[in-house]
């Protein structure tokens, strides 16, 4: 094992030792995971579940307030005044009848005198088994005097275990009659009620087995990555063992099973991201969703755009590097599309209150050593030449806070040159020759969401479509000014 180490190139070391190490976070995670990671998951399903809890709370009580609102309401109606005169048409007692139906759940309304029931929805019933309310009837001639009451028996067994959309969770009411369900296996959140359900306790439980459902999910992918990257190794050390002595006459073999894994990764990787993202934006939408969720959902969407942006990165440079891109002529209006791609970023300049000028029109568009645009109809790849001019004018807005952008379009000895010229933080001289290598940042942890891609797939598309990217600065602090030569394919 020593000599193939020795023998190997300072290449190969670099990637068995990141696998290792790949390896070992993997592994670490996972014992965390496994000790830590779980206690702090029901935790957290504690608090979502006092959260929505405390929403059950509201609703419940809600409801009440509506049950005494109705009550209240059909106190002031003027056919009460029948129970001080003891009409015998029983209007009263069809409209409690009637009443009772419209608000269903078994309610039962009396309404009672001095001397008892005057008139009943209900015939037959157990006092016992309802939760009261009760309201005073005032006569209509006089408002100061009482003639009676109306009550609104509420049955308990509405109350003894609660609707809840989730199946694998419990709502329900505590109280010495009631009987609590079997929750052994269960988070149980419980909080006392006040107002009419004063001296009640409403709880409710989430099966462990599914809150713990993410967990085992995350454990499953690391469980799954950590065998891979086992068999990665494994397979990389078998490769050069018995191929130690020719790995120089193999790169172009292993750079293409690069680019494919890359491909084949990135696919599946774009899958389940792209459902992330509709998921999160239907959540944000969500009626039970709060503001604090809402922008932790917004967190989520823009990180889950930034990866997905990154994975289509990855997917074109995999293709540019294969060879595989398919190129497709078609005549385009040059100017016409440079206006539509300045329209999608302009309100990104705006906001950041940037100074856009343009001069990309038939007149006035020359500036000094350059021709007036008489014919401004080419012969390219619409879609490459368009993500080209995006990620030029995308970097300019990227990297300038203040200041303009100036975009210009003109020809000269045949050859259209667009430039892009920001006044924002510049680049170093010394960098200039690394800006088109992949992953190259030149101003690494100054900005956000930057993958040091753009550029190198920018010149990669505007090779194959018969143009070339050219980047100027006078260092930090002095903007940069972006050249994009093309002409027909």
């Amino acid at each position: 094992m020593k000599p193939l180490w020795k023998n190997l190139s300072d290449t190969y070391k670099i990637l068995i030792s990141m696998l290792l190490f790949v390896m070992l976070i993997q592994l670490s995670t996972l014992v965390y995971i496994w000790k830590v990671e779980s206690k702090v998951l029901l935790e957290k399903e504690r608090q979502n579940l006092s959260y929505e809890l405390n929403i059950n709370e509201k609703l419940l009580s809600q409801h009440m307030k509506s049950l005494e609102k109705e009550l209240a309401f059909l106190s002031t109606l003027e056919v009460m005044d029948d129970i001080l005169v003891k009409d015998i048409d029983k209007r009263i007692a069809v409209l409690l009848e009637k009443k009772s139906k419209d608000l269903s759940e078994n309610i039962v309304l009396l309404a009672m005198d001095s001397k008892g029931v005057v008139a009943s929805s209900h015939k037959a019933y157990n006092g016992e088994d309802y939760l009261k309310f009760k309201v005073m009837v005032h006569a209509s001639f006089d408002k100061h005097k009482t003639i009676g009451s109306l009550l609104l028996l509420y049955p308990f067994k509405n109350l003894q275990e609660l609707k809840i959309d989730n199946p694998h969770q419990r709502l329900w009411l505590e109280r010495d009659k009631f009987t609590t369900p079997n929750v052994i296996e269960n988070i149980v959140v419980s909080k006392e009620l006040k107002s009419v359900l004063k001296g009640w306790r409403l709880s409710l439980s989430y099966e462990k087995e599914y809150a713990l459902k993410s967990i085992q999910a995350i454990e499953q992918i690391l469980l799954f990555a950590f065998v891979l990257s086992l068999l990665s190794l494994l397979f990389v050390v078998w490769v050069l063992s018995k191929k130690q002595m020719k790995i120089l006459e193999h790169t172009q073999e292993v750079l293409a099973l690069k680019r494919m894994f890359l491909s084949t990764m990135s696919h599946e990787l774009r899958t389940p991201l792209g459902s992330i993202l509709n998921l999160t934006q239907h959540l944000m939408v969500s009626p039970k969703i709060g503001d604090d969720e809402v922008e932790m959902l917004g967190k989520i969407e823009n990180s889950s755009g930034h990866l997905l942006g990154m994975i289509n990165n990855l997917l074109q440079l995999s293709k540019l590097e294969s060879n595989s891109m398919t190129i497709t002529k078609e005549s385009i209006d040059v100017r016409m599309v440079i206006e539509e791609m300045i329209e999608i970023v302009e309100p990104l300049i705006e906001e950041k209150a940037l100074l856009l000028k343009k001069s990309i029109s038939l007149v006035g568009c020359c500036f000094p050593t350059h021709q007036i645009i008489d014919k401004a109809i080419i012969e390219t790849d619409v879609h490459l030449f368009k993500q080209v001019v995006i990620n030029l004018l995308s970097n300019a807005i990227k990297f300038t806070e203040k200041g303009s952008i100036e975009i210009r379009l003109a020809q000269k000895d045949g050859v259209f040159i667009f430039e892009v010229i920001d006044t924002g933080c510049g680049i170093e001289k010394e960098k200039h020759m690394a800006l088109f290598s992949e992953f190259y940042q030149a101003h690494s942890g100054e900005v956000k969401h930057s993958t040091g891609l753009g550029l190198a797939l920018s010149q990669k598309m505007a090779m194959l479509i018969n143009g070339e990217i050219k980047i100027e600065s006078e260092g930090v602090g002095h903007g940069t000014k972006a050249m994009f030569k093309f002409s027909s394919l």
